[in-house]
């Protein structure tokens, strides 16, 4: 079994959705566990990052509820079982003193904050047995693609199979990428390229726009967003589809 690490309802298929397909097409049996997919408080923070991004998702009074529904959609489409975890989204957390931890656009990209409840309660959880883990590499820094990638580093130095994605849309920027990997310190990761087939291209851009409150974040239409992610593939690949994945020093790839 492989097991996919995504931060929120939409990043494994995002970034590696082809792989994805590709796995679970070959019997691999996948799971896409999402971490970061819990119900926000009632009532919701009242911050400007959680107003602007209800009425950009236009997901309704019950938002996480709509976005899980879109994974389970997306999941289908890929062939893997989606599996939710209930931490709630960073915008939704608070801190000991109940004020909220991430109140604003530019909190999401100024690191994990203290008090933060989410790595204690990530490692708290126990995962399922896996043939490999994979996990974002925190390309763009958003805090809880680097919560969930500490989390998976400390997976790997503990012996498990980690092997890290590239976080998309935010891969497209180079210098991020760059980044990202120097985070992990000199020759800690071994770069992989895996070629997709057509049918895994569609089935990335499928499983891609089941998440209809997310599109708007990233692109103005899905025909934008299906040339965005279709010419980053083929950049990867160096002309033909491909996605790239960054394993551990000492891990198998699988």
């Amino acid at each position: 079994m492989c097991l996919f690490l995504s931060p929120h309802l939409d990043d494994a298929a995002l970034s590696c959705g082809g792989t994805i397909f590709t796995l679970a097409r070959a019997g691999a049996g996948v799971t896409v566990l999402t971490l970061m997919a819990g119900d926000p408080p009632d009532p919701p923070p009242d911050t400007p990052i959680v107003r602007d991004l209800h009425a950009r998702w236009a997901a309704g009074e019950q938002p996480a509820a709509a976005r899980r529904r879109e994974d389970a959609r997306a999941c289908a489409v890929l062939g893997a079982r989606a599996q939710q975890a209930p931490l709630p989204d960073c915008v939704y957390r608070a801190g000991l003193d109940g004020a909220p931890l991430y109140p604003d656009e530019a909190a999401l990209w100024g690191g994990v904050r203290r008090h933060d409840p989410a790595p204690a309660a990530l490692q708290a959880l126990t995962l399922p047995p896996a043939q490999a883990v994979y996990a974002p590499l925190g390309v763009g820094a958003h805090v809880d693609h680097l919560i969930v990638r500490d989390w998976a580093l400390a997976l790997a130095r503990a012996g498990r199979t980690v092997i890290f994605y590239e976080d998309f849309p935010y891969a497209r920027d180079y210098g991020a990428l760059e980044r990202a990997l120097a985070a992990f310190g000199p020759g800690a990761l071994v770069s992989q390229v895996r070629p997709l087939a057509a049918d895994a291209v569609r089935a990335r851009l499928a499983a891609v726009a089941c998440y209809d409150s997310q599109l708007s974040t990233f692109w103005p239409s899905r025909a934008a967003m299906e040339r965005d992610l279709l010419a980053y593939m083929l950049a990867v690949g160096a002309g033909a589809p491909a996605e790239r994945f960054w394993s551990y020093s000492g891990g198998q790839s699988s």
